[in-house]
């Protein structure tokens, strides 16, 4: 006999696999003791907060950080009988969403299961072909599309023609975005065991919660998907000063991880949102975390953002050849680097960045040009990841069209980590020298202890002026 349902959707992250997801977050880690890289899915708050406003019966289950198995997952499904199970998935596991999928229609097969998250934003239909548990796709922000999708789960001739949802059988798809996203409630934090994330970075405090202030990026790197579309849509300062604030009352929350593409990309903005917080005495409750670049930034704004609260910055450097930058699109230079970093330094902000092993054009010759400038600029953290052809990106496309003598070795989503590498290759760097290059990159800059990085080379002064 049928159990009658209780709740309308089950949305889950799903695992990497039993024993595996715990080793894939641990390079993120800059210190051993101190966890970062990993903040509660802020979209699925958001989604979490628009079904309590519409009076849907929502949870979610994140099965990497609550250590859900796969059996406990399906025996969840038999009991509560969603009538929505809704996945979010980036590339790198998207395969075991899709096993998972399997496992949820064999065990209770009127379950309308679907597929959110970048990986499916950029390649919807692909997705749906590969994987035929899938009832349907979800592209792009479904904030506004929410009560909608619920409400026409099981009438796919209604559900086709929801913004955003892509079916079987179409031929082309628009994403959706949310226009207004000052509209949206406050992610709902309460639905999360929060004592299980770090946060971003290493704030030495009890507990920092993310905040998204804007959405979409307007530049155009080539070994990036834009999973939030290209045009930037910017939250009101009190709106964001007012969620800060009811995370603290609410959440205790201690610090802010900034979640922006590129953090303070609106001066006008960035001045206000500063005033705001040195006006409420938030620089002093709350330090931040943010990423941004290195062309966008003056030394003004790094003072600003320091006395505002900002005690870390994450700069995407990728490489230290002009001609790769060039053909990546990141249309910034070495000179860029050099000059924010030490004004970073100077404001007594904590400088973290990244150069990318096997961009177009890269050869021996210029990855090692980036370890070596990587040693030269002295960030507290430096990552190397490995150019990964990420679907929905242009090296996607370059990859497959062979373009700069490049060719895309493998489909095998499981392998498409930023650390693992060997899904890329080209004439000038094969597949198994870019892992050998990694290592010596790593080798050459030893992670660092945080107390000592800052008394050797931040202006300590600057930041506890602020």
């Amino acid at each position: 006999m049928d159990t009658e349902s209780t709740l309308d959707v089950l949305f889950i992250y799903p695992s990497y696999g039993d024993g595996d997801s715990e080793s894939r977050l641990l390079p993120a880690r800059v210190e051993d003791d101190i966890p970062n890289q990993e903040s509660p899915n802020i979209g699925v708050g958001y989604l979490l907060a628009k079904a309590k406003q519409h009076g849907i019966r929502a949870k979610f289950m994140d099965m990497v950080f609550d250590n859900v198995s796969a059996d406990a997952l399906i025996d969840y499904v038999k009991t509560h009988r969603p009538n929505l199970v809704g996945f979010t998935a980036f590339t790198v596991h998207i395969k075991a969403a899709g096993y998972l999928a399997e496992r949820i229609k064999l065990a209770v097969p009127d379950t309308v299961v679907s597929i959110g998250g970048v990986h499916a934003s950029a390649i919807p239909l692909e997705t749906l072909d590969e994987f035929p548990a899938f009832d349907f796709a979800y592209c792009g922000e479904a904030e506004d599309t929410l009560a909608d999708i619920v409400e026409y789960a099981t009438n796919p001739t209604r559900l086709a023609k929801v913004p955003g949802v892509v079916m079987r059988g179409q031929t082309t798809f628009q994403p959706n975005w949310t226009q207004d996203i000052s509209t949206l409630p406050f992610p709902a934090w309460e639905e999360f065991e929060l004592s299980r994330y770090g946060g971003n970075w290493p704030h030495f405090s009890e507990r920092e919660l993310p905040i998204l202030a804007q959405r979409g990026c307007p530049y155009q790197c080539n070994f990036c998907m834009r999973a939030s579309g290209r045009t930037v849509r910017m939250r009101p300062p009190e709106s964001v000063i007012a969620e800060i604030e009811r995370n603290i009352e609410e959440f205790g929350c201690t610090a802010i991880g900034f979640l922006d593409e590129t953090f303070g990309i609106n001066k006008k903005w960035a001045r206000e949102f500063f005033h705001q917080m040195k006006k409420r005495g938030l620089n002093k409750k709350t330090p931040w975390g943010c990423s941004t670049r290195v062309s966008h930034t003056t030394q003004e704004l790094l003072e600003a953002m320091s006395e505002a609260g900002c005690y870390a910055a994450f700069f995407g450097l990728e490489s230290a050849d002009t001609e790769v930058l060039i053909t990546t699109g990141k249309k910034i230079t070495t000179d860029d680097m050099k000059r924010t970093i030490g004004w970073a330094k100077g404001a007594g902000i904590i400088p973290y960045g990244a150069f990318i092993i096997g961009l177009p054009g890269d050869t021996e010759e210029t990855v090692h040009k980036a370890i070596d400038l990587a040693g030269e600029l002295n960030l507290y953290s430096i990552t190397f990841p490995i150019a990964v052809p990420f679907p929905g990106t242009e090296l996607y496309t370059i990859g497959r069209s062979g373009q700069h003598g490049m060719e895309i070795l493998s489909y095998d989503w499981d392998r498409y980590g930023k650390q693992e590498g060997g899904v890329l290759e080209s004439k000038d760097i094969p597949s198994e020298r870019r892992k050998e290059l990694q290592e010596i990159a790593y080798a050459s800059h030893p992670k660092k202890k945080l107390d000592t990085y800052v008394r050797d080379y931040v202006n300590v002064s600057a930041a506890a002026a602020a």
